[in-house]
C-alpha cells in the first residue's frame, strides 16, 4: 500500500489542550456546544452546527473558522511533507500508529470496510471537505501487524509535538513528527508490503473523501486523505451495548421467550454476569441475567457475532426491531460506558431492558472485511478514539 507523507497544519503546541476534541460523530449537539464554547476548540470546525445561529450555511462557518484558526496562528503550516507517529496510552493499554495520507483510489479494494454507510452522512462530510478544502479528521485504519513496521515506529528521531491527557476514559496522547529523511523512506517502503488496510472507525469520512476525489478529478492532494494506521494486535474493541424502551408482555413471559429462542438463562441477581463470547448480560427490573446462546455456528462469520445473535433472536424476532438504525425503541451505549450506565438507564424507567455485550474480536472485523461482508450496525467500539484538531490535511 502507498502511504504518503504530507505537509499539513499542526496545532500550536501551547494551545493543543484547548484545541483537541473527540471525533465529530461521537458527540451529540449539546456535547458539541460545550466544546465549542471555547473559541479555540476544533469542534467549532468539525461541528459547525454547534455555533450556527440559524439560517447560516454551516459549511461556510466551518471554512471561516478554519481560516480564523490559521490567521490566529492556532495552526502552523508544516511545509515539509512528513509522517507523524501517534501514541495513545489508556490505562495499561498502549497503541502506536502512523499518521499519513493514502490514495482514495485504494478504496474499497485495498482499504476495506466492515460497515454500511448512509448517503446523507456521506454527503454531509463531502460538503464539509469541499467547503474547507481539507481533511480535518483522521480515518482510523488498521493493518495485519508486521514486526518490521513496528520497529520503525520510533520516537527518538522525531520532533515531539504534543503530550496531553484526556478524560473519559483517561488517555495520554503523544504525537511526534518524523524528521529523519531515511526513516521517512523506510516507513514508506515497509508499507509497500501491506496489501490491505481495514477501516476501524471513520467509514463515512473515508467514503466522503473518495467521492470528493472523484468529483474534483485531475491530479492534486484531494486524491489522498489523512489516516492513522495501527497494527491490529495493538487495538482493542469494547462492547457496544443496547438499551430497549419497552417489551411486549410481562417480564416472566419475556424470560420464557428468551429461553425458547435458544439461550441458557441464569439470574445473577445484583451482579452483572461474567461476559464471554456468546454470553450476553441482561438487566431488567433491578436484576442481572446471563444469556448464553446455544447452537451457534461459528463458521458463519456474520450470524455468529454476538450482536447478530442478539439482533436476530431477541430484538427482531421477539421485539419487532427490524432496523436497529432507525427503530425508536432501541438505543446504543458506547463501550466506554460500563454496566453501571446500563443499570442507571433502566432504573430511571426510561428503558425497560439493557443488553451488556461482549466485544467483537479485532480478527473478526478483518475476516468479515476480507470476505466483502458487512457487520450489523454498532458492532464495534474501538477505544481509545483518535483526537481531532491535532493535524489537518489541506488541498
Amino acid at each position: 500500500m502507498l502511504v504518503k507523507p504530507f505537509g499539513g497544519l499542526e496545532a500550536k503546541s501551547t494551545e493543543v489542550e484547548k484545541m483537541n476534541c473527540p471525533p465529530y460523530d461521537v458527540v451529540d449537539l449539546e456535547e458539541a456546544k460545550k466544546f465549542s464554547a471555547d473559541t479555540h476548540s476544533f469542534m467549532r470546525i468539525v461541528r459547525p452546527d454547534s455555533i450556527s445561529k440559524g439560517g447560516e450555511d454551516i459549511y461556510e462557518i466551518a471554512a471561516k473558522e478554519l481560516n480564523r484558526f490559521i490567521d490566529e496562528k492556532l495552526f502552523i503550516r508544516n511545509e515539509k511533507p512528513s509522517f507523524y507517529i501517534y501514541s495513545q496510552k489508556m490505562l495499561s493499554h498502549v497503541q502506536t500508529g502512523l499518521v499519513a495520507c493514502v490514495p482514495a483510489s485504494a478504496y474499497p479494494e485495498h482499504i476495506k470496510r466492515h460497515e454500511l454507510t448512509r448517503k446523507e452522512k456521506e454527503d454531509e462530510r463531502m460538503k464539509h471537505i469541499l467547503a474547507t478544502r481539507a481533511h480535518t479528521e483522521h480515518v482510523f485504519l488498521m493493518y495485519k501487524s508486521q514486526k518490521e513496521i513496528k520497529k520503525l515506529m520510533r520516537i527518538d528521531v522525531g520532533k515531539h509535538l504534543y503530550n496531553f491527557k484526556t478524560a473519559n476514559p483517561d488517555t495520554i496522547h503523544n504525537l511526534y513528527r518524523v524528521e529523519d529523511d531515511a526513516l521517512l523512506q523506510d516507513i514508506a517502503h515497509a508499507f509497500q508490503n501491506v496489501d490491505t488496510f481495514y477501516i476501524a472507525d471513520g467509514h463515512h469520512r473515508a467514503s466522503a473523501s473518495v467521492k470528493v476525489a472523484a468529483d474534483m478529478g485531475g491530479s492534486g492532494e484531494w486524491n489522498y486523505f489523512m489516516v492513522t494506521i495501527f497494527p491490529h494486535d495493538e487495538l482493542q474493541i469494547l462492547g457496544y451495548h443496547r438499551i430497549v424502551k419497552s417489551i411486549d408482555g410481562s417480564e416472566s413471559d419475556f424470560l420464557r421467550k428468551i429461553k425458547d429462542a435458544g439461550f441458557d438463562v441464569k439470574k445473577t441477581y445484583n451482579r452483572p454476569p461474567e461476559l464471554s463470547k456468546h454470553t450476553i448480560g441482561m438487566y431488567m427490573e433491578g436484576e442481572w441475567y446471563s444469556l448464553r446462546a446455544m447452537d451457534v455456528d461459528d463458521s458463519d462469520l456474520i450470524n455468529a457475532l454476538d450482536v447478530s445473535i442478539l439482533q436476530e433472536r431477541i430484538l427482531n424476532n421477539m421485539l419487532g426491531i427490524k432496523d436497529p438504525r432507525t427503530d425508536p425503541k432501541l438505543d446504543f451505549v458506547g463501550g466506554i460506558n460500563g454496566f453501571e450506565d446500563l443499570k442507571r438507564a433502566v432504573d430511571s424507567k426510561a428503558y425497560k431492558v439493557a443488553f451488556y455485550m461482549y466485544p467483537t474480536e479485532v480478527e473478526s472485523v478483518m475476516k468479515v472485511a476480507d470476505k466483502n461482508m458487512i457487520m450489523p450496525p454498532k458492532s464495534t467500539w474501538f477505544e481509545p478514539k483518535l483526537r481531532s484538531g491535532l493535524l489537518v490535511h489541506t488541498f
